[in-house]
């Protein structure tokens, strides 16, 4: 289906926040803030297949990674050692915790999402969906996940009974990544080339973001919820401004699909995973520049920056190199 069909069929209202947007991250707030990470300060080995995520905690104690190998494993990032290993029956593609830090959320090929209570690393709940599920995002407050699916839908769970509050079915393809801002919108990247704004308390699908040219991987908000990335097979990084719901910029320095992408927690660098290129890029929102390059011995799928500027990078897949370490950048 051509994408002006596709967006045509879709049951969505634009609508248009009032609010102005605030002024991009300025040079003094870049130069106030932390280096570049660019030096590889630890490479940790443990998992034996792909990493597909990787996410900080919000202490920036811990961070946790979502392996074709079943399992998430948790890693004290002080000390770089596996502080506890959980398992699933099949691929885990995504891991992210809650906004207190006492939940890990990991979603998996096996048809579930599970939730894992971080300090006794025991399963606290099983969410069972319809198909494999690719993503899951936590709301601002910790009251809602989202998970996006292989067959097409995102789901939204109650964290305090565990159970279905809907089912969102627009896309038309499997949706690969799933964010949820500060302020309650919900963003889903689909194969179908679109990103779709949904509102959290109402559960319409709220604006269509079509310019993509090829599948959409992820996406992620800054932490003021001003801008939306997402990544793609077209090879490109695209920041949206979501006052206007508008692509701002076009970030394209790959010869491969970008894939799991990051702000740092002053929206002022956006980092993301060039698959094939075996690296991890870092752009200046503002400049549009990228001003780090973090290579990998394997394929990069999994990249997430901390709260105190320290970036994750890890991947693997390739038959050749078979590099599943997680590396960490300061």
């Amino acid at each position: 289906m051509h994408l002006h069909n596709f967006t045509a069929s879709l049951q969505c209202t634009d609508a248009t926040p009032t609010a102005p947007l605030p002024a991009p991250p300025s040079a003094a707030i870049i130069a106030s803030g932390c280096s570049v990470p660019s030096n590889c300060i630890a490479k940790i080995e443990g998992h034996s297949q792909a990493v597909w995520e990787c996410s900080f905690s919000n202490d920036t104690k811990m961070l946790a990674t979502a392996s074709e190998d079943h399992t998430v494993r948790l890693w004290d990032v002080d000390n770089h050692q596996c502080i506890a290993t959980v398992q699933h029956s099949d691929t885990v593609n995504s891991c992210k915790f809650s906004p207190d830090d006492t939940l890990i959320a990991s979603a998996s090929h096996d048809e579930t999402v599970k939730l894992w209570d971080v300090k006794s690393h025991t399963c606290v709940a099983t969410l069972s969906c319809n198909s494999g599920v690719a993503s899951c995002a936590f709301s601002a407050d910790g009251a809602v996940l989202a998970s996006a699916s292989y067959d097409t839908t995102v789901c939204l769970w109650s964290m305090k009974t565990f159970m279905n509050m809907a089912t969102l079915e627009v896309h038309i393809d499997a949706v690969f990544g799933c964010d949820i801002s500060r302020d309650g919108i919900l963003a889903s990247a689909s194969c179908d080339q679109a990103l779709l704004l949904w509102d959290v308390s109402t559960q319409q699908c709220i604006t269509v973001l079509n310019e993509h040219t090829d599948g959409c991987n992820k996406c992620c908000f800054t932490a003021d919820g001003t801008l939306l990335a997402s990544t793609s097979n077209d090879n490109t990084v695209r920041l949206w401004d979501m006052r206007t719901r508008q692509s701002i910029a076009t970030l394209k320095d790959s010869n491969n699909s970008t894939f799991q992408c990051s702000f740092s927690s002053d929206g002022a660098w956006i980092a993301a995973a060039c698959t094939g290129d075996s690296v991890a890029r870092v752009w200046d929102v503002k400049t549009l520049r990228c001003i780090a390059t973090l290579r990998q011995d394997d394929n990069v799928y999994a990249c997430s920056f901390s709260s105190n500027g320290m970036i994750a990078t890890a991947g693997g897949y390739s038959f050749a190199a078979k590099d599943y370490s997680v590396r960490l950048w300061q």
